[in-house]
């Protein structure tokens, strides 16, 4: 089993401003039984404050044969998942949590960015100091070792002369409102691939994407990570974003994969590529 970071893009999601995987992941990435995960969970010997806070139990249908059952997981943060696999033992095991744990470290990551690109903080846009300055235009986003996004260099004229200033993203605030000229490349470049290659939607309204099939298809887009940040906002002229990680029947392929889905009512006619 290849257990890099790259294969547990899915198994680590962002919902309610928290980083979460699910017992299902856990079980199909370990190589267990769903029914002994579950087991497991409902058997750690920690605290009812430790457990509510870090695991939630949901019901899913599913289906068996012929027959819809209802079928129980769980949600975990971090600290519950980190709880739940410590008796994981053996070499493959501890590679395993080590790729899990770099990934719940790379989405929280994108968690923390995305609160500044949500509010329109990105390369060229026009910001001002929150205590009031003339209009700078952000020149580079800079981010720690990590990937925390941090400062951002900004630039402007002052006396014919260009002015460059490294600021802190908490002193700054985006002078207009959200727009992206990275989103809005993006979204003409799945149209110009082709919708009927990319889209796994049986939906005629809806856009269902694979980030990684659209990241090997189509040539000069964003990395994944920093895509997805963006992606979470993508709303009118662009396709409205829904929700990511789930599961879809694909169209194209008619099997099961994990997908961003976004609502094209009304901005497809908007977007649409021209040659």
């Amino acid at each position: 089993m290849n257990t890099s970071l790259f294969d547990l893009d899915n198994a680590v999601f962002i919902q309610n401003q928290q980083v979460k995987t699910d017992s299902l992941q856990v079980a199909e990435i370990f190589g267990k039984r769903h029914t002994h995960v579950l087991e497991k969970i409902e058997n750690l010997d920690c605290s009812p404050e430790f457990t509510s806070a870090n695991f939630s139990a949901h019901v899913q249908m599913i289906q068996a044969g012929a027959v819809q059952r209802e079928s129980k997981y769980y949600e975990m943060t971090k600290d519950g998942f980190i709880f739940l696999v410590m008796g994981f033992t053996g070499e493959k095991a501890a590679q395993i949590k080590e790729a899990y744990i770099k990934a719940f470290n790379t989405m929280a990551t994108m968690l923390h960015n995305q609160q500044y690109v949500s509010q329109g903080l990105q390369y060229g846009a026009k910001v001002q100091l929150i205590s009031g300055s003339p209009e700078f235009t952000v020149n580079q986003m800079i981010c720690d070792e990590e990937g925390y996004l941090h400062s951002v260099e900004v630039v402007c004229w002052n006396k014919n002369r260009l002015h460059k200033e490294v600021l802190s993203v908490a002193s700054v605030i985006p002078v207009k409102g959200f727009q992206s000229d990275v989103l809005d490349h993006f979204w003409k470049a799945v149209f110009a691939y082709g919708l009927d290659k990319l889209n796994h939607s049986k939906n005629p309204n809806l856009i269902a994407l694979n980030l990684k099939q659209v990241s090997q298809s189509i040539q000069g887009i964003p990395p994944r990570m920093e895509l997805a940040a963006l992606l979470m906002h993508s709303r009118d002229p662009y396709p409205k974003y829904m929700q990511h990680n789930y599961a879809v029947h694909s169209a194209v392929t008619d099997k099961t994969i994990k997908c961003w889905v976004f609502d094209t009512t009304k901005p497809q006619q908007t977007i649409e590529y021209k040659a």
